[in-house]
């Protein structure tokens, strides 16, 4: 904004890596640009519809949908590498839980829900995951979240392979001694659920691996939110419930609590003429954690609690003071120590902390799951008109089998992947998909 407080508009200069200022992995000026030509390359195709075609270089083909339908040109959606906007602007939250609602709808119940998110990553579908360490008499020593995207670890990982080790090691102390290069690159080449990053029992993580947990997943529903929809009716009524909207438009899961939430709160600004984008840096954050519940029992009798102490909840990348967590660990810091006749002189875990709230003892990460708000951050140009409404590619399936797969406890835990595009039903003849064929499918969130 200028001096007389007129808004200037501009081109960024480029897109920064997820958690600038605040996260500093390194990277060198030409790398930096990589980094923004790679996002910048998934905005474009969101908005023309085309990408890279890698059976004929030079060339492209159309981005495809759930079902095979091919996206349309958006006309609301922009990139702010390219086209001009207030980078000055205070960007609009968009948040939701961090607790996967397709966990808690199928299986509302505690601690049982909570077992069930704890049991495997494949259901820590709202971009927010973690990892676990107990001690042999099962009680929490540390639970470790993150939402960093998968796509930026994979660039590193090209970039400066000998980082991503030193990364792993510094962020899970307790093994550094064990964590070695030919964990993470097997074959030479990075290795995303790899040892160390893919269970919810070693308490190592480093960012998400869950299918639908993407950073370019972010950006197509983002985008995908800005199309306009109408029913198929005689007056053409404008399609304002979320719900409705995700199902026409088929940009996700309407059973979680972060896709149909996404693509409202973008729809909401679109259906008003604003052209809307995501904020820089493209990143999905921990915008806050409700900690007022906690308290420790020190005594372990339950009365008496007392505040959890300071260093307990350790935020080690991104800024949670700006709403950008990108990794937060809990754990009771060494030589605080319990009181009582059952606890004198014993080290407390995590395991001690009560939620107050519902009386219960911290047994399962989910608990904390459950008081993450997690955030994608929009920004958006003013001053236009609202597209021309269109009609609904998909409509919803009268079944689905997505509480089916969630509803296996004790056994094996499944995930919900695979399942979500049998919710939706093509309104015209596609046909048959070939992920392989698809560089953009893998990375969507359908």
């Amino acid at each position: 904004m200028s001096t007389d407080g007129a808004v200037t508009l501009r081109t960024l200069a480029a897109f920064d890596p997820p958690g600038h200022p605040y996260v500093d992995d390194g990277l060198t000026a030409p790398q930096k640009l990589s980094w923004s030509k790679e996002i910048s390359s998934w905005m474009q195709a969101e908005i023309t519809a085309q990408e890279p075609d890698p059976d004929h270089p030079g060339k492209t083909r159309p981005v495809l949908g759930p079902k095979n339908i091919p996206r349309t040109p958006l006309a609301q959606f922009f990139n702010g590498t390219i086209t001009a906007f207030d980078v000055d602007q205070e960007p609009v939250a968009i948040t939701w839980i961090g607790f996967p609602n397709l966990v808690k709808t199928t299986n509302p119940n505690v601690p049982q829900r909570w077992k069930l998110a704890d049991a495997t990553r494949d259901v820590q579908d709202e971009y927010l995951e973690w990892s676990v360490k107990k001690d042999t008499h099962g009680n929490v020593i540390s639970v470790t979240f993150t939402c960093e995207g998968p796509e930026y670890w994979d660039f590193l990982s090209q970039q400066q392979p000998d980082t991503v080790v030193k990364l792993y090691q510094a962020m899970n102390p307790d093994f550094k001694s064990q964590i070695k290069k030919s964990d993470l690159f097997p074959g030479g080449r990075y290795r995303r659920d790899n040892k160390w990053n893919s269970t919810t029992t070693s308490g190592t993580i480093a960012h998400l691996v869950q299918g639908a947990n993407t950073l370019s997943a972010e950006v197509d529903i983002a985008a995908q939110g800005t199309v306009i929809r109408k029913r198929d009716d005689a007056a053409g009524t404008i399609i304002t419930d979320k719900i409705e909207l995700i199902n026409c438009s088929g940009y996700g899961q309407p059973k979680r609590n972060s896709d149909p939430t996404i693509g409202d709160a973008i729809n909401s600004l679109a259906r008003k003429g604003l052209s809307v984008s995501v904020a820089n840096p493209v990143a999905i954050y921990m915008h806050s954690f409700n900690t007022g519940n906690f308290q420790l029992d020190v005594e372990g009798t339950g009365e008496n609690m007392v505040d959890v102490p300071a260093g307990t909840f350790r935020w080690q990348r991104g800024n949670i003071a700006k709403n950008m967590g990108l990794r937060l660990q809990i754990k009771i810091p060494d030589g605080v120590l319990g009181t009582g006749e059952s606890n004198k002189g014993k080290q407390l875990t995590v395991s001690d902390i009560v939620d107050t709230k519902n009386g219960q003892n911290i047994r399962y990460g989910a608990q904390f799951a459950d008081y993450i708000t997690m955030t994608v951050k929009g920004v958006a140009i003013s001053g236009g008109k609202p597209d021309a409404a269109r009609l609904c590619p998909y409509k919803a399936a009268k079944k689905t089998a997505a509480a089916a797969v969630l509803g296996l406890v004790g056994e094996s835990v499944a995930t919900a992947e695979g399942v979500e595009t049998d919710d939706l039903v093509a309104t015209e003849e596609v046909k048959p998909c070939d992920a392989s064929a698809n560089s953009r499918r893998a990375n969507t969130r359908w």
